[in-house]
């Protein structure tokens, strides 16, 4: 059990060094997460002392209210929790896991599924041994609330495919409210004058312009994740023949 903590512990640090770029992605105001680094190019090797099994890591983002990180590890083991210690919003890029909650039916997540982890799990996760390593992309509120504040769940959250695929929209867009991070479903995107809160946003279906104040303009497609930083000023837009729909993760105010 020591191990498998080790392992996730590993996965949730910080890593010690910055993307290679002129700025890094904090100062910017729109940061759009790289292809190479979605696909689990350019992470950092590190071994736990107490373990023979490799962890992949990078921190992508480093922002005032999120952090987000892309993580691979050896598949084939089990990690277990008496108690999560803070909600995590994951991204599941590769592999498949079955998960056994405490005194709760087990379930399975498979590559594809986005889900939001409890704060407060127990039980365990089953890494299914595919020959390759497991691949996620991470995100996590920062400054959260000590561990008496649990999620309004016991489990993982996994969000239902008929809302990714906009066959379902759930009331007022909204797909989870936490103990720390709030997740919802867009599919029409007004004007804003300032955005109120950092958020990462990852486009589903559609094409997204984002044109800021200062007339500069970005242009977003499915499968792109970026981050928008607050009080940021301009407009959204979307000239696409498919319908946009785009999910949105961000701290939830306390």
């Amino acid at each position: 059990m020591k191990k498998a903590l080790a392992l996730w512990a590993l996965c949730l640090s910080i890593a010690n060094h910055t993307l290679a770029q002129l700025e890094s992605p904090e100062e910017r105001s729109i940061y759009k997460i790289p292809t190479k680094l979605l696909a689990g190019e350019g992470l950092k090797a590190t071994k736990p002392a107490d373990s023979s099994r490799v962890a992949h890591q990078k921190r992508v983002y480093d922002g005032k209210d999120i952090a987000i990180y892309m993580v691979a590890i050896g598949t084939g083991i089990t990690n277990e929790f008496e108690s999560f210690p803070m909600e995590e919003f994951i991204f599941w890029m590769n592999g498949k896991a079955v998960v056994e909650p405490a005194n709760e039916a087990s379930f399975e997540v498979h590559s594809g599924d986005f889900f939001v982890q409890a704060k407060g799990f127990r039980g365990k996760w089953n890494f299914v041994d595919n020959g390759g390593l497991h691949l996620e992309l991470a995100l996590i509120a920062k400054n959260r609330p000590d561990s008496t504040v649990k999620s309004p769940i016991s489990k993982a959250l996994v969000i239902d495919r008929d809302i990714l695929s906009g066959v379902f929209r759930p009331t007022n867009g909204t797909i989870y409210q936490g103990a720390e991070l709030t997740v919802n479903v867009l599919t029409e995107l007004e004007q804003f004058e300032k955005v109120s809160q950092e958020r990462m946003i990852h486009v589903l279906s559609g094409v997204l312009t984002v044109t800021t104040e200062d007339r500069s303009e970005y242009e977003f497609f499915p499968g792109d994740f970026f981050i928008v930083s607050e009080n940021i000023e301009g407009s959204w837009g979307s000239s696409s023949l498919q319908d946009l729909r785009v999910l949105e993760v961000y701290k939830t105010k306390n």
